[in-house]
């Protein structure tokens, strides 16, 4: 592979988590962080002026999601890898992030070692690609090895959930007398949108919450939360 370095786009609505990944991104030999973006319109602007190689992709975004970013510059041709970074395990999100080629795909909370590890595999593939002169079976298998990493689409459901913060978003459903949903829950915590996600997922799978669907004339059906009594 040639010296130039891979170019990064950080997309993500919280801007903590995407000063984070940010910082961690530009310590990383062979990379180059090109910007951060909060919103799919601000992430289809920078795509456009800034080229990246690689997206750090969130699902949940305040205007569209992050499966719809992905669809559009799949739309566009962009030649622009993807891995998707959310705390959403909806099975049709993993399966529309599939079906658009993602890179890898990592359920938050998880450990910087895992996307560590996702970037030195596509580090590796890129310098395979370029090097690569005769096209065969062999090398196919090889470049299909340095893709999805089967582990990272297991959720992560113990590691970065913290005691006081999970209390906190409890308290404020705990505290409600109808089913809140993740904006509102939010709001009341005084904690990020896809940190609230976040731990809601992790309360629901420990079935501490129970996640009702409310269905409207239009669109996707709306989330709504209320603890188990």
């Amino acid at each position: 592979m040639s010296k130039q370095l891979l170019r990064v786009l950080v997309v993500d609505d919280d801007f903590m988590i995407a000063r984070l990944h940010g910082k961690f991104i530009s310590a990383q030999k062979g990379y180059q962080l090109v910007g951060t973006a909060h919103g799919y319109e601000e992430a289809i602007k920078m795509i456009e002026t800034v080229d990246p190689d690689l997206l750090l992709l969130d699902v949940y975004m305040p205007d569209h999601s992050g499966i719809e970013l992905l669809r559009t510059i799949r739309l566009q041709n962009r030649r622009c890898d993807v891995i998707l970074i959310t705390a959403a395990k909806e099975l049709e999100v993993v399966e529309d992030g599939f079906r658009f080629g993602i890179l890898d795909y990592l359920i938050k909370p998880f450990d910087l070692n895992q996307l560590q590890t996702s970037l030195n595999k596509y580090l590796k593939f890129k310098s395979r690609l370029s090097h690569s002169i005769q096209l065969d079976q062999g090398t196919v298998d090889n470049f299909k090895k340095l893709r999805i990493s089967e582990s990272s689409v297991l959720p992560q459901t113990q590691k970065g959930i913290d005691s006081r913060t999970l209390e906190k978003i409890k308290k404020c459903i705990t505290a409600s007398s109808f089913p809140l949903k993740a904006e509102q829950i939010a709001n009341l915590a005084g904690v990020s949108l896809s940190t609230t996600r976040t731990y809601l997922s992790y309360m629901v799978e420990k079935q501490d919450l129970i996640e009702e669907q409310q269905y409207g004339t239009v669109g996707r059906p709306l989330r709504l939360y209320r603890v188990i009594k």
